[in-house]
């Protein structure tokens, strides 16, 4: 791979290929899709150790796919962690279910002591999304063990490739979920994409009807839609998942360097022997009680001296600045989660350790980041 695009030469020659000669949708001579999607779904299949994958529009819509795939409709709760992207929330509300928000342990992951005391609340729980933050894989036989018979979900789009005891993300629940789309912020990317994941046959049936006008095989009693991804979308992820060990060893060892050469005033917690992190981003915690500054003194310090970037694999920032009950639409569920507003004040994330950054632009940057801390 070149440093300035996601694909080779000889691999922009295949999508070129593909514009000029063949049909960019994949879909009309086939209910599964063309021939690159399914190669793509394959493969995405065996890496994370799933027997099937089913590739989608984006990850948001993965997330609604797997909680209708489950059964949750109308009326339903789902426990979700406060502090996340919204895309792993509003699909709960798409699907006409209502979030029940959880708080996150030290990592950001949900924590399964706070997911316990909701889980013997009075309102029973359909599916619990745990989302895998920045790679680092949640607590999941703790989760399990107080889930009670609720689905688990997986947000997994921080962890493609990230393991818990030995088994990778995306098979450690009932549906594991991916994103793959916006522009170069996941490790691989379509542009726009998501993919779904499972071992359970009957679910796999039900996330295929419902990813394709109920496969048009079927009559489903459950509404179906067009949740497709195209041929074209499908070609440029599939070029890239034949380069993810590459990738995400690049993101490990660098991630690692960074962790181990972080200034004293940033934090990070390190996950246990068990969880192996592909390093999405560096998570950590700005140190105040150490610091003439605050988190937020520092951040614009960060950006006045250039390192914030603003852009995918070269940006440092506060991580979430909202907790997903604080944006508008969803104050109607608030449930305070004490750990997640820490979190929100304290925060800061790196991603300067990416494919293509080199061993001299991170040493730049963290020389740049000691530079600036009083």
């Amino acid at each position: 791979m070149s440093s300035l695009n996601i694909l080779e030469d000889e691999e922009l020659d295949l999508v070129m290929d593909l514009l000029k000669n063949r049909d960019i949708s994949g879909w009309f001579k086939s209910h599964d899709g063309g021939e690159y999607l399914q190669e793509f779904q394959r493969l995405f299949a065996s890496f994370c150790g799933a027997n099937y994958a089913f590739a989608v529009s984006s990850g948001s819509a993965s997330i609604y796919i797997a909680l209708k795939a489950v059964g949750v409709g109308l009326g339903d709760y789902v426990a979700v962690p406060a502090y996340t992207h919204i895309g792993s929330v509003a699909p709960i509300c798409l699907a006409g279910a209502k979030p029940i928000f959880v708080d996150v342990t030290s990592c950001g992951n949900l924590d399964p002591i706070d997911l316990k005391q909701v889980m013997s609340g009075n309102k029973p729980i359909k599916a619990v999304i745990v989302v895998h933050q920045l790679g680092v894989p949640c607590e999941m036989e703790a989760i399990k063990s107080v889930s009670c018979n609720a689905h688990i979900i997986e947000d997994a789009s921080h962890a493609l490739g990230s393991e818990y005891n030995g088994k990778k993300a995306g098979v450690l629940g009932h549906i594991g979920c991916f994103s793959i789309g916006g522009g170069r912020t996941k490790t691989i990317s379509t542009g726009e994409g998501g993919m779904v994941t499972t071992n359970d046959e009957a679910f796999a049936q039900n996330i295929k009807n419902i990813r394709n006008h109920g496969d048009r095989y079927t009559d489903a009693p459950y509404l179906c839609f067009n949740f497709r991804m195209s041929e074209l979308q499908a070609l440029i992820g599939l070029l890239q998942m034949r380069n993810i060990e590459k990738l995400n060893k690049w993101q490990v060892e660098n991630g690692n360097y960074i962790i181990q050469n972080l200034p004293e005033t940033l934090e990070y917690i390190q996950p246990p022997s068990y969880m192996k992190s592909i390093n999405y981003l560096i998570g950590t915690y700005f140190k105040s009680n150490i610091s003439k500054i605050s988190r937020n003194d520092f951040l614009d310090l960060v950006r006045k001296q250039g390192l914030e970037g603003g852009i995918p694999r070269r940006n440092i920032g506060p991580g979430y600045s909202k907790l997903i009950y604080e944006v508008e639409y969803f104050k109607q569920f608030k449930r305070k989660c004490k750990n997640s507003e820490n979190l929100r004040d304290s925060a800061v994330w790196i991603d300067w350790h990416r494919y293509p950054r080199t061993k001299e632009e991170i040493d730049q940057m963290l020389n740049g980041l000691k530079g600036i801390i009083p």
